[in-house]
């Protein structure tokens, strides 16, 4: 079995339905769908799962891209910060999102582990 093998595996079993039939191409991925599941992987250190989403659903933002890679260009130092603390909100909020849909409750108790998120009842308590 190859490491892009290997990794396709362990997310789709770590992963929500949602996540499974966008990536099954069941349902159409939007653009924020593509940022967080980019996000995730690489969060997750599956480089290869990463790559594997980049190729297959990034020429379909390819306006998307281009227009936040212009907006960088051209602000890139002023945006570092001031989007920063937003950023780092819709982050934590797509791990807590992808660790409390996993389809196993064992699975998403390893998750919220995983990434240092403490559970109570089935409720976030960072």
């Amino acid at each position: 079995m190859h490491q892009n093998d290997i990794e396709r595996f362990a997310f789709l079993y770590l992963c929500g339905q949602r996540d499974r039939e966008l990536l099954g191409g069941r349902v159409k991925m939007t653009f924020q769908d593509f940022d967080r599941l980019i996000f995730i992987t690489e969060s997750l250190g599956l480089s290869q799962m990463n790559l594997e989403i980049w190729n297959r659903f990034s020429p379909q933002f390819l306006e998307q891209l281009g227009a936040m890679e212009k907006l960088y260009e051209e602000n890139g130092e002023e945006m570092g910060f001031s989007n920063y603390d937003e950023n780092e909100k819709s982050h934590d909020k797509w791990i807590a999102d992808f660790c409390y849909g996993a389809l196993d409750e064992e699975v998403s108790k390893f998750l919220l582990e995983l990434f240092g998120i403490f559970y109570k009842e089935g409720e976030e308590v960072t």
